[in-house]
């Protein structure tokens, strides 16, 4: 389980359409097909869904403000919006918190695999 920040609705809305998320650094390497993503969405949003491919380089524009040239597949389950998708990122955000101190948005940041313990609090909470 990785987990993947949004900055706008706009953007996490672009991604899920086309089945794919990007970035400008090369992140995605070590990430294995199979693996459950969670995106936070600005402050107010969260969805589940999966990993549906390996890293490749595309040059296709999908979003306005940047190529954002690595690149994943996905496939997203569930999106929770507004109070229950603010109130379910708090969640997630204290069990990370719990588990790594106050230095877990690096783990937000950088998408670092969440430990199988936190993942297991992680998902009683996001019922996949």
């Amino acid at each position: 389980m990785r987990i993947i920040k949004s900055k706008s609705w706009e953007a996490f809305e672009i991604g899920k359409e086309n089945g794919v998320w990007g970035c400008n650094r090369k992140r995605y390497g070590n990430w294995t097909v199979g693996e459950k993503l969670i995106f936070f969405v600005e402050e107010d949003g969260v969805a589940i869904g999966e990993l549906t491919s390996e890293q490749f380089q595309s040059d296709e524009v999908l979003w306005e403000d940047n190529l954002y040239p690595n690149r994943i597949r996905f496939q997203c389950s569930k999106v929770f919006k507004a109070e229950e998708g603010k109130k379910l990122q708090a969640s997630i955000k204290k069990i990370l918190r719990e588990g790594y101190g106050s230095n877990y948005g690096t783990i937000i940041l950088f998408g670092t695999k969440i430990p199988e313990e936190l993942e297991g609090e992680i998902e009683k909470v996001t019922i996949f």
